[in-house]
């Protein structure tokens, strides 16, 4: 399906990512009222802002050899799968509960259809806690669709009947514990949805150094949204 537009969009990408900075500020919630209280757990409701960094982990083809002539739309032999294994990158969590705002570090595992980018994905992350020394610990576990018909700004920057006409929706399921200080003995489990507009999910940051500018006049905005329940001992 995107096989045409591969010579497109330039293979640029190890070279714009390396060279953005993590300029975010570690800001957070700070109104301290955290979310919606319900019988045995809190409800929280949280952006994920993804982070530009430098590529990791391994992206391999089932079988044969994989073309990354464009990391942003690797290619495989016909019938193969697209695997990425051990992907590492960090986000910001902004959430209506200090507990659950911070910096995450997640590792991505996926088994792409090379046709079309979609299939499962899991993986692992740890949120460090701004509002105390506390840290979250957990496993996600999901699905990549690609919707079509649906608006994706990456399409400007294309020539006419070479846009994605689309874009790629994970929804997954995390769960977690906590320990230390506010969060200590505390557990999540939630859903989260992240948003994603090229064949490879790369933070919209990166897209943006790379085409121009993207993200205007506003700024990029956060990749994903969850709804999360707290459950576990309450701590004043």
């Amino acid at each position: 399906m995107f096989a045409r537009i591969s010579t497109v969009l330039p293979a640029l990408l190890v070279t714009a990512v390396t060279g953005l900075l993590l300029t975010q500020v570690a800001t957070g919630s700070e109104d301290g009222q955290g979310g919606t209280r319900g019988k045995g757990f809190i409800e929280v409701n949280a952006t994920d802002d993804l982070l530009p960094g430098p590529p990791t982990g391994e992206v391999y083809c089932s079988e044969g050899v994989i073309d990354m002539t464009n990391p942003l739309l690797p290619m495989c032999p016909p019938g193969a799968s697209l695997e990425v294994r051990g992907a590492t990158g960090m986000s910001r969590m902004y959430a209506d509960d200090p507990r659950v705002t911070g910096l995450l570090t997640y590792v991505s595992n996926a088994s792409f259809d090379a046709d079309y980018f979609t299939g499962p994905v899991w993986g692992s992350w740890m949120l460090e806690v701004e509002a105390c020394d506390g840290v979250w610990e957990g496993t996600w576990s999901g699905h990549r669709t690609f919707v079509p018909g649906q608006w994706n700004p990456v399409d400007a920057f294309m020539p006419p009947g070479f846009g994605f006409e689309g874009v790629w929706i994970s929804k997954f399921e995390l769960r977690g514990d906590a320990e230390g200080d506010c969060v200590d003995r505390l557990r999540m489990k939630g859903i989260e949805i992240i948003t994603t507009l090229t064949p490879m999910p790369v933070p919209y940051e990166v897209l943006n150094a790379i085409l121009g500018p993207l993200c205007e006049p506003v700024g990029c905005l956060p990749e994903g949204v969850s709804t999360s329940k707290i459950l576990g001992p309450w701590r004043n």
